[in-house]
């Protein structure tokens, strides 16, 4: 089992003092948002290596209003830019020889579906398909992400994203759980791990307010229990803010934005206590 943390919650702060104060701190690896043309990937790489600090994979880059970036839009032409898109994050995972892809099916903050009667669904199946060439050529795994019915109209439970994968059918195809995301949608910590632990790649933790962990009200000793009977073993990725308006955004400006060094050490004291026995 390693921990990881997500470069996105850092906002717009430098990727290189992120990866510095990440390595210092003392996690295992790095989730990097997959936004291609903002960095060199091969000097990221090597940044990585100076600092002993996996890369483990990237976070898909799919915000919406931008239909370029939807997988799941109504029009081919934008699903087509989508997916070649997708392509070009596939392959940034490569370069900085991670292993995984985090991809929302349909775009970050779009919140109603274009189409009738299960389109949407049908239009992502189809662009998800259409990835799976190039993640098995390069090896690089792909992760569905539910996202709880405020962010996203279409993959919003466990569930769903265990009948996405199914449905989608490859090996290269695999799903995480959110605990932000899961204390919205789920019944419960502890089911879904056991649902889903023969397609569960990586896992995502923040509190019940997507503060640090210990700072909302999610039990954790349920998300424990779930990891422990699942038998998961990969990436556990701290993804907190820091407080305040939009969760589409994570640069909330300063001081809050100094909240998230320490709610990322705080995480990692945390996840150690709580995985110590399974690390």
């Amino acid at each position: 089992m390693k921990l990881s943390i997500c470069s996105w919650i850092f906002g717009d702060i430098p990727i290189e003092k992120v990866m510095q104060f990440v390595s210092q701190t003392g996690y295992d690896a790095i989730e990097v948002r997959a936004a291609v043309n903002d960095y060199k990937w091969k000097d990221l790489l090597h940044l990585s290596k100076e600092l002993s600090l996996e890369i483990g994979g990237l976070t898909g880059d799919s915000g919406w209003p931008n239909e370029e970036q939807d997988l799941a839009n109504a029009h081919s032409e934008n699903r087509q830019k989508a997916i070649e898109y997708f392509r070009r994050q596939i392959e940034a995972v490569k370069e900085v020889e991670g292993k995984y892809l985090v991809v929302c099916p349909s775009a970050v903050g779009k919140t109603s579906p274009m189409g009738l009667n299960g389109e949407d669904w049908k239009w992502a199946i189809d662009s998800v398909q259409k990835l799976v060439e190039k993640a098995g050529e390069l090896d690089i795994t792909l992760v569905i992400e539910p996202l709880n019915r405020y962010e996203s109209c279409l993959v919003n439970s466990g569930d769903d994203a265990l009948r996405f994968v199914q449905e989608v059918s490859n090996p290269k195809v695999k799903m995480l759980l959110d605990t932000y995301h899961m204390n919205i949608e789920e019944e419960d910590m502890e089911t879904p791990f056991l649902k889903t632990k023969e397609h569960l790649e990586i896992i995502h933790v923040a509190d019940s307010n997507r503060r640090a962990l210990g700072r909302g009200h999610i039990d954790f000793g349920q998300f424990a229990s779930g990891i422990n009977k699942s038998g998961f073993n990969g990436h556990i990725v701290v993804e907190c803010m820091a407080p305040g308006v939009d969760p589409f955004q994570a640069g909330k400006g300063y001081p809050a934005m100094n909240l998230i060094y320490t709610y990322a050490e705080e995480s990692l004291i945390y996840l150690k206590e709580l995985t110590k026995a399974s690390i």
